[in-house]
């Protein structure tokens, strides 16, 4: 079995509706920087009857943690810029 069959059609792995593992898919593919895999998702999303409001929040938490790791990513070298 592929692994979207066994994500979204296996009964073992319904714990998360259909239309929350769609918008992780977004945000993932965004947060991962494809175009392309962000794209399908939309799709995807859209064809399950996801709203463009809830999309558009999916992208915005997306840019939101994107935001989070690059602060923390910095914050030891910000440190070091000021102890000079």
């Amino acid at each position: 079995m592929d692994e979207k069959a066994l994500l979204f059609e296996h009964p073992n792995y319904q714990s998360v509706p259909a239309k929350y593992k769609l918008l992780i898919g977004i945000a993932a593919a965004a947060i991962a920087g494809s175009e392309v895999c962000t794209e399908m998702w939309v799709k995807m999303a859209k064809d399950q009857g996801v709203t463009n409001a809830e999309i558009v929040e999916a992208m915005m938490v997306a840019r939101y943690m994107k935001q989070a790791t690059v602060n923390d990513t910095v914050s030891s070298a910000l440190r070091l810029l000021s102890s000079q």
